[in-house]
């Protein structure tokens, strides 16, 4: 059985899942083995080969080391399949603030609050709902929206959090909702859909 490891200790966010993607393109083996030096990156890594139909069959950690050892699934899946869609129903909702507008930041709140609030009246719900600096806050602790955002999520909407701005804002541990997302994948999910909001 062909095995191939890829190294990427010391690599910053995106570019431990650019590199397993780059090992998974075009490789005909069963197994890969991507090592990484935080728990992020080990994190980004497993659910980005899961979109791929690559699963993590196991872990191993030596201190602040993780080697994941990834498998090839049986049938394919495709990169608009694991992090969005072409259906012409489905849309992306695209946050990348806290409040909606310019202007005044505390009405901006208000106004993110009621469009939050609002969604479930209308037409239908997002598949995907990807949160990017400061919109990562309406999923941590203190959100006012995280029990409408765990509704979503019940109601089969899938949130994901941009992991480096949870880490800008200190809030990684305190993610209520959803899960912890990389640029390479916010970029291919934006790519799949057919229709974007950003309200």
């Amino acid at each position: 059985m062909e095995k191939k490891i890829v190294d990427c200790r010391g690599l910053a966010c995106p570019q431990p899942v650019v590199n397993t993607k780059k090992a998974i393109d075009g490789f005909a083996g069963d197994e890969i083995q991507v090592i990484v030096d935080n728990e992020t990156a080990c994190s980004n890594v497993k659910n980005f080969a899961s979109g791929l139909n690559w699963s993590a069959r196991e872990i191993s950690r030596e201190g602040e080391l993780f080697r994941i050892t990834l498998k090839r699934g049986e049938g394919k899946t495709s990169q608009a399949d694991a992090s969005g869609s072409t259906a012409e129903n489905d849309y992306l909702l695209y946050l990348p603030c806290e409040f909606i507008g310019r202007g005044d930041d505390d009405l901006g709140k208000i106004l993110m609050r009621s469009f939050i609030k609002s969604l479930p009246e209308t037409k239908g719900l997002p598949k995907l709902i990807v949160m990017l600096n400061s919109g990562v806050k309406l999923a941590a602790e203190g959100s006012q929206l995280i029990e409408d955002l765990k509704e979503f999520e019940s109601r089969g909407v899938e949130i994901r959090s941009c992991g480096t701005c949870l880490d800008f804002f200190h809030l990684k541990e305190k993610l209520k909702v959803g899960r912890v997302t990389n640029m390479l994948e916010i970029i291919v999910a934006l790519q799949s859909f057919e229709k974007v909001v950003q309200p």
